[in-house]
């Protein structure tokens, strides 16, 4: 499913960043929009369902099956979730765990072992 209000989508998580990917998963994608109100009715409309907001709002997830969409109209949060995914699948960071770490860092600069 492809809108004019998607700016850019790109493929995320552990069955991108990891080797091997894991079959047993959601699929992840990452959606810029410049119109999130139109781009989460259009989703809606297609099955998907409105998971709920997160991190102050810097994101919004939707779902539909297998499928996991993370929608935002911030173009840095989007940016920074690219570079961690990057960082992920360049380290090949298996464990999860440690994912989250290199995401909480990258996305909201938080610091190891900090709260």
């Amino acid at each position: 499913m492809w809108t004019d209000n998607m700016k850019d989508i790109i493929r995320v998580g552990s069955r991108v960043t990891c080797d091997p990917a894991p079959t047993d998963t959601d699929e992840d994608y990452l959606i810029y929009t410049e119109n999130l109100p139109t781009l989460m009715g259009d989703c809606i409309e297609h099955g998907f369902t409105n998971e709920g907001n997160y991190a102050d709002s810097n994101f919004h997830s939707l779902r539909c099956g297998p499928a996991n969409l993370i929608v935002t109209e911030r173009r840095e949060f989007f940016d920074k979730f690219v570079l961690a995914t990057h960082v992920c699948k360049t380290l090949n960071v298996l464990d999860k765990q440690h994912r989250i770490v290199v995401f909480q860092a990258i996305l909201y600069g938080k610091e190891y072992g900090k709260p």
